[in-house]
């Protein structure tokens, strides 16, 4: 049933599309364009049209005013994108501020809790973010952000912080930065360890609504994030990036404690990206750009912690190693389209280790993290503008599939989780307003074909 809508939502984002190239009328008045806005006119209101935000159609009394993507010309230094209001006191001393939200509304086909097998119906506050970012001198920094506890329904290490009440706000990002040259900077803080696109993308910077699951191996305290310290730099503007430091990981000087009693070594992560076309310039990245960019990025990355758990027998230490391998092509078509194709494959070995008898587990079948990884994902975002709710816009479709396979340790914990993801995005301000409605099947090994439709809204400024 839930599929069923999802495709009639498809079709009708169709069949806007093809409205949207023919001629229509409205008060005797013939038009041929792609974006509609409504003015005043000596008969009532009519409808004008215009092929891009220069077109002399436009007036000053348009319902619709031309969108933009607030984040597509910014250098990727801050999570928040160059978004948020700005209190200046000089070219170097500065602080801006600015707010994201994602919240959702979820149908999943017998989860309801009464055990009837009926739908369970919610609706989430997926992200509810706070972003301060600031400069004091010309090469000091710092970026604090903050979210709200069990942030897209994942809280995934246990209760070793604190509080797990759902309503708290929490640290998100705490980051000290120093440009040591023109190429080279260092951070510290609480942060994202290089990782993988996925990572450094984040739910506000994904082509999906869903985050990957396939990526869920990188040890993290907190929605990806880690203490410690990374030096990265850039060449080219963005053209070739590196990135390396070393975080506090599943250490017992970290909040949360899955390592060996006995150890408390720090754990390395690194990454390199190579942009073969536009570059990407920042710590950050984006997974999709919109057009702004044309993207052939090829990444690497490898996170490893020696003697991070005992192994099988409780005789001796094990160490853990994960890597992935992660691209992006995206590109502008002579219509004005956009397609992306986006994937990853991640290899997470934790070399039969436990902590007290119990393998490190991971959602969404709560099975062993040792094992491998990938997706893969194909979306196209219709070059015609449209005018919904008073906001132009343009449609997008995104298909997903992922999959991880599972190891067995000690006798258990083996299985397959795989979920496809069919989207479609009405894409008003790039990453900062956009609303998708989602259909999703997830196969665990404990349950097979549990399907969720959802509909999620996000806006940061």
């Amino acid at each position: 049933m839930k599929f069923s809508l999802f495709i009639g939502v498809l079709v009708l984002a169709q069949a806007a599309g093809a409205y949207g190239q023919g001629t229509y009328t409205q008060n005797g008045a013939s038009f041929l364009g792609v974006e509609q806005s409504l003015t005043e006119s000596a008969s009532g209101p009519i409808v004008q049209s215009y092929f891009n935000d220069g077109d002399a159609a436009k007036s000053p009394l348009t319902l619709c005013s031309s969108s933009c993507n607030c984040g597509s010309s910014c250098p990727g230094n801050v999570k928040s994108g160059c978004c948020g209001h700005r209190f200046s006191w000089g070219n170097d001393t500065y602080v801006t501020v600015g707010a994201g939200i994602r919240a959702s509304y979820n149908a999943i086909e017998g989860a309801n809790q009464s055990g009837n097998g009926g739908t369970q119906q919610d609706f989430s506050v997926n992200n509810a973010r706070l972003y301060f970012n600031g400069q004091g001198h010309k090469r000091i920094g710092f970026e604090f952000n903050t979210d709200i506890n069990g942030a897209q329904g994942f809280d995934y290490h246990g209760g070793n912080f604190g509080s797990q009440n759902t309503g708290e706000m929490r640290i998100l990002d705490a980051v000290l930065k120093f440009q040591l040259t023109d190429h080279i900077n260092l951070w510290t803080g609480r942060f994202l360890p290089p990782t993988d696109r996925s990572n450094l993308s984040g739910p506000f910077y994904a082509n999906v609504w869903n985050f990957p699951f396939a990526q869920f191996g990188y040890p993290n305290i907190f929605q990806g994030r880690d203490d410690g310290a990374a030096l990265w730099g850039e060449y080219g503007g963005g053209v070739f990036k590196w990135q390396t430091g070393v975080f506090e990981g599943e250490s017992l000087g970290g909040p949360n404690v899955n390592g060996h009693p006995g150890k408390d070594n720090l754990m390395f992560s690194g990454r390199v990206v190579l942009n073969l076309l536009d570059p990407e310039p920042g710590y950050y990245n984006s997974s999709t750009y919109y057009g702004a960019k044309d993207i052939l990025a090829i990444g690497a990355s490898v996170m490893h912690r020696s003697d991070a758990q005992e192994n099988i027998a409780q005789t001796n230490t094990v160490d853990f190693t994960g890597w992935s391998i992660d691209g992006l092509f995206e590109t502008k078509l002579s219509n004005r389209g956009v397609v992306s194709v986006e994937g990853a494959y991640h290899d997470f070995n934790d070399n039969d280790g436990e902590t007290g008898g119990v393998g490190i587990t991971l959602p969404p079948s709560g099975n062993n993290r040792q094992g491998e990884s990938y997706f893969v994902l194909g979306g196209y975002l219709f070059p015609r503008k449209w005018c919904l709710i008073g906001v132009p816009g343009q449609f997008q479709v995104v298909g997903r599939y992922q999959k991880y396979d599972r190891d067995i340790i000690d006798g258990a914990g083996g299985g397959t989780d795989e979920q496809v993801d069919a989207q479609v995005n009405y894409i008003m301000f790039g990453h900062n307003a956009r609303i998708s409605a989602i259909w999703s099947q997830l196969d665990t090994p404990a349950s097979s074909n549990v399907d969720t439709f959802t509909v999620g809204t996000q806006v940061q400024f």
